[in-house]
């Protein structure tokens, strides 16, 4: 019950801050200017056209035809739909990404503040049950949002032209598990740092630096540029650690592609590695928190 309390005041925090209101309200627009762009035009029952982002095409009866660099190409209009999510999941997630960030990153360094964490210290509440409960409420709005712009969107495409893909959905869930393993970075920078800003810009040196480190570790022999020796095996050594250390955010990428375009044979691993980084990254933050005199 302490568990559950301590989230409904974090969200309530939150709703208070009006940060859920403006979060929801900015998806909401996102939605609202994607069902503008998104148009179909329906003939005798059938799709006769579509256009999403500039991007047309019409119907024929091997698909959609698509006027692109090499020539028109005929696409199955499944393919075409899907394709489409896959643009459009490219171009929104990184902003439901950044809205959450944005939306939770000041809940930790909040508490800290003097009077507030010594009202909290004061109740029956033992200090890891405040953190992570704490980053459980966080969690809890970013998904909620999250999710809502990814239904919303799917819905959109589906009630537009009639193809509806739960893998879209499903990308929406692992777009959420992402952004649980930066809140994981976000709750130790503001127990270390306290300071709303310094988290933000340590979550977007995260973010940056696992893309960076990602073509490294998937193509080691870059690592010859470095000569060899001690240079070169230090490099490997950091390369690997940052990346097991840091959410696999090319992995995610890519994994949410084949969830859009339902492939199979996808590989689950970093995924899992990631989760596992994330939760070491919360257990340290609990440790340092459990431990720091307020």
């Amino acid at each position: 019950m302490k568990v559950v309390a301590i989230v409904l005041d974090t969200i309530r925090e939150l709703v208070i801050r009006k940060t859920v209101i403006v979060f929801t309200g900015l998806i909401t627009l996102v939605l609202l200017f994607f069902g503008l762009a998104l148009r179909t035009d329906v003939a005798n029952g059938l799709i006769s056209s579509v256009s999403v982002f500039g991007l047309e095409g019409q119907a024929s009866q091997d698909g959609i035809s698509v006027n692109g660099p090499a020539g028109p190409a005929q696409i199955p209009i499944e393919r075409f739909v899907r394709g489409a999510q896959v643009g459009t999941a490219f171009v929104l997630y990184p902003l439901g990404i950044f809205l959450s960030v944005f939306a939770t990153a000041s809940l930790v360094p909040r508490m800290l503040e003097k009077g507030t964490i010594d009202l909290l210290l004061a109740k029956p509440i033992r200090r890891p049950t405040l953190l992570l409960s704490r980053a459980l409420g966080a969690l809890v709005v970013a998904a909620a949002n999250l999710l809502y712009l990814t239904c919303g969107l799917g819905v959109l495409l589906g009630l537009k032209t009639g193809i509806w893909n739960a893998g879209f959905v499903g990308s929406g869930l692992l777009m959420s598990l992402y952004f649980a393993c930066l809140l994981a970075w976000i709750v130790l920078a503001g127990v270390l740092l306290r300071s709303t800003a310094i988290s933000m810009m340590i979550t977007a040196a995260v973010f940056f630096a696992s893309l960076m480190v990602q073509p490294f570790h998937a193509h080691p022999d870059w690592l010859r540029l470095l000569g060899r020796g001690v240079a070169r095996g230090a490099a490997r050594a950091t390369i690997e650690t940052l990346y097991h250390a840091l959410p696999a955010t090319a992995d995610f990428v890519v994994t949410t592609a084949g969830l859009i375009w339902q492939r199979s044979g996808i590989a689950w691993r970093p995924i899992a590695g990631s989760v596992v980084a994330a939760a070491a990254v919360l257990a340290v933050a609990t440790g340092v928190f459990r431990k720091s005199d307020y």
